[in-house]
């Protein structure tokens, strides 16, 4: 098929060009902002994330001369657990310093999106996309250790520099988009591919060079890292755990699509009235009117609906927005226009941060990328014909969609940090040393300390205990004590059949006087040789909140 390639318009693809003092002054106060309103958020925790455990308690491994796949598995590509262990070697050992690693991560993510959206976009529209980011946080850890935090601001970078080359820059921008690639993929390997493999497929009828460019960048930071672990005779079950997944721990949290009918609902009421506005037409007046009760119909439905059917409108909204430019991209290809490689890269980004959801289908994980849809749903909206409706209909319904996002990641962002008076919800901070500085609810707060406190009483410094619950793996970091096994977590990450005999072995031979756990992990206990071997060597001698301390019987209490 031939493709008729025509000159960009920047005036419909952004006013990038307007002059580099004045975009560089809003770039900087984009920094400014997000970093200042990050900055208060940022300690808040609302949970005791698992990503202590795995992330943050491997990079402590790292520290101490391990690794990782060799002498310890984890979940992901080592890009996370380096980056924190250089965090920790220069500013301590502390959860802390690793959340306000990630506020780094999200401050520059903010400000290489409002980059992106200014290449295709006029500057009010990037403004908007690039603060979208501020109210899609995580709602069970807004700023935990998880690769996509870290991986989001490559994303966004390698976005950035492939529309520069697109809009006629030279190859460059393609070697340094392939380097930004090839590091997203150090911190999430799946998301990395899916983006190089869309890329590819957007610069390569245009210049196969330039696609050879782009691969190489790619392996620039990919085939060191490689190289390292294969020297360090980790390869092997590194890739074992990158390409068959992470085991019985994946399998354990796999959760169903939710019910879309919620968003049905609200497409369909959507699409009526949008049909009624249109039948109606020839009445500036009665089509003023009906779009300005749409859009109010539209935030009441948002803010007064169950939070199923924001769960609803959380997944299905993603996907259907990445639908419509895959409509798009495809319509322009057919018809010859140039500009299908703009919109290409911009759905390939979305499609590639909505992606990371899946197969969990984990509500956090399409939480984190609505930055990136958001950024495709202004994109889609301003390049489409202009409504023939007058000036404040056509306002109304061009903000519509973007105005129902806002409120639904706005209703999130309230529930997760704020009560009902608007106070924090996490207002106590952790006594516990590895916590100072970090706010927990209050509840939680006390149970983290007590549990902390207990272990570094009943386990001598540099000694062992196992977490024989998913939740029992951040205490080996937050009371700095040490997990006897290479397995972080018990029937999950990297737990074989030989890891389950090793683990046993050495919980017997280090005579662990400590396990942690619960009710929940112990009905669960599918090794059997594990679970009689807690019944019969340990007893319950303290719980607090869930997790239940079993020490091994005949251990002075």
């Amino acid at each position: 098929m031939h493709v008729t390639v025509r000159p960009l318009q920047t005036s419909r693809l952004g006013n990038y060009e307007a002059g580099p003092f004045k975009e560089g002054a809003i770039l900087f106060s984009i920094l400014i902002a997000s970093a200042l309103f990050f900055g208060f958020l940022f300690n808040r925790e609302t949970a005791l994330s698992y990503s202590i455990g795995y992330n943050l308690y491997g990079a402590q491994r790292v520290l101490a001369g391990e690794v990782p796949y060799r002498d310890f598995h984890t979940l992901y590509p080592p890009a996370t657990v380096y980056l924190n262990a250089a965090i920790f070697g220069v500013f301590g050992i502390s959860l802390y310093n690793a959340l306000l690693g990630v506020f780094v991560f999200k401050v520059i993510t903010t400000a290489a999106l409002y980059a992106s959206g200014l290449m295709i976009m006029p500057r009010a529209w990037a403004t908007v996309a690039a603060c979208s980011s501020l109210l899609w946080l995580r709602p069970n850890g807004p700023f935990k250790a998880v690769p996509m935090h870290y991986g989001a601001f490559f994303l966004a970078l390698a976005l950035f520099l492939v529309l520069k080359y697109v809009k006629g820059g030279g190859k460059s921008y393609l070697l340094f988009a392939g380097v930004s690639l090839g590091a997203l993929a150090l911190f999430k390997h799946n998301i990395g591919a899916y983006a190089l493999a869309g890329t590819l497929l957007a610069v390569l009828p245009s210049s196969r060079k330039g696609a050879m460019v782009l691969a190489g960048g790619f392996l620039l930071p990919v085939l060191p890292v490689v190289f390292f672990i294969a020297s360090q005779d980790a390869l092997r079950e590194m890739s074992r755990t990158l390409i068959f997944g992470p085991g019985d721990f994946l399998l354990s949290r796999l959760a169903g699509w939710p019910s879309p009918a919620g968003f049905l609902v609200f497409a369909v009421l959507l699409a009526c009235a949008g049909l009624l506005i249109y039948r109606r037409r020839s009445s500036a007046r009665i089509v003023s009117s009906g779009s300005i009760i749409l859009v109010l119909a539209c935030c009441s439905f948002v803010i007064f609906s169950r939070q199923s059917v924001i769960d609803s409108l959380v997944f299905c909204a993603p996907v259907a927005v990445i639908l419509w430019g895959a409509v798009r991209t495809f319509a322009e290809f057919k018809r010859g226009m140039s500009e299908w490689r703009v919109s290409l890269i911009v759905l390939v980004t979305a499609a590639s941060a909505f992606l990371e959801a899946f197969p969990r289908f984990a509500r956090e994980q399409a939480v984190a990328s609505m930055p990136f849809v958001t950024l495709l749903l202004l994109y889609l909206i301003y390049r489409s014909a202009p409504l023939p409706l007058g000036r404040i209909a056509r306002t109304a319904l061009v903000s519509l969609l973007p105005l129902t996002l806002f409120l639904v990641g706005a209703r999130l962002f309230l529930n997760t940090y704020f009560d009902g008076r608007l106070g924090f919800k996490s207002d106590t901070e952790l006594n516990a040393e590895r916590g100072r500085g970090v706010y927990f609810p209050k509840d939680r707060a006390e149970e983290i300390d007590g549990v902390v406190s207990y272990i570094r009483q009943h386990v001598e410094e540099g000694g062992y205990f196992f977490a024989h619950a998913y939740a029992g793996s951040s205490y080996l970091f937050l009371a700095d004590r040490n997990n006897p096994s290479g397995a972080q977590f018990w029937g999950g990450v990297g737990v074989t059949d030989s890891e389950r005999v090793d683990t046993l072995r050495a919980i017997d031979e280090k005579r662990i006087d400590l396990v942690i756990t619960t009710d929940r992990d112990l009905r669960a206990e599918a090794y059997k040789p594990m679970r009689e071997y807690i019944e019969k060597i340990f007893r319950a001698d303290r719980r607090f909140g869930e997790v239940i301390m079993l020490r091994r019987t005949g251990v002075q209490q």
